[in-house]
């Protein structure tokens, strides 16, 4: 039982480890202003391909490498003209001033497109996330996209309550050591 114990605890450090790096690195691409490759999917606009939660890959590309086509276009990932919203389409047809995009759920093209180059983003690369596994719709809803301001309000309490226990965890193995030496001493 102490074994399976000891399994568990080092499996909750290398997840935190892991999430601590995922964090640092959003942390980085933020701060050099660019999209960090990981994305959860905002809307249901590309089913039954992507569905709202999945979380999706991303890699840069070069206009020149992306397929424009209505059923096996690239999907690619870009600033909504004029905004800083990401959308997640597919790429159906090039143009002169870019690319024509639409969702796949979508009946027409985007009425914003074409979409200039210099606002792509990324490809996704064909990996993601299943939504079902609720780790995209834990993002959404703590980053307050859904079910506003629950997610906030949750992330705040999760915030306090950790801080509240390392002070707690210090202060108890502060008296311990307090107490061992006392107990040296005497």
């Amino acid at each position: 039982m102490k074994r399976l114990g000891r399994i568990l605890d080092t499996f909750v450090i290398v997840l935190l480890i892991l999430l601590f790096g995922l964090l640092i690195l959003a942390a980085v691409y933020s701060v050099k202003g660019e999209v960090f490759p990981i994305l959860v999917v905002k809307s249901g606009s590309m089913e039954p391909v992507l569905y709202r939660g999945d979380v999706i890959i991303i890699e840069k590309v070069t206009p020149e490498e992306i397929r424009a086509d209505p059923v096996n276009g690239d999907v690619i990932v870009f600033y909504k003209p004029g905004t800083s919203i990401l959308i997640v389409h597919r790429a159906i047809r090039e143009v002169d001033a870019g690319f024509i995009t639409k969702g796949d759920a979508n009946t027409g093209s985007d009425y914003f497109s074409p979409v200039p180059p210099e606002y792509i983003v990324g490809r996704w690369t064909g990996v993601k996330i299943p939504y079902w596994t609720g780790l995209g719709y834990l993002s959404l809803f703590l980053r307050g996209e859904i079910y506003p301001p629950y997610g906030r309000i949750v992330l705040v309490i999760l915030i306090i309550v950790n801080v509240f226990l390392i002070v707690k965890d210090v202060f108890s193995r502060v008296k311990k050591s307090g107490r061992r030496e006392k107990t040296v001493e005497a």
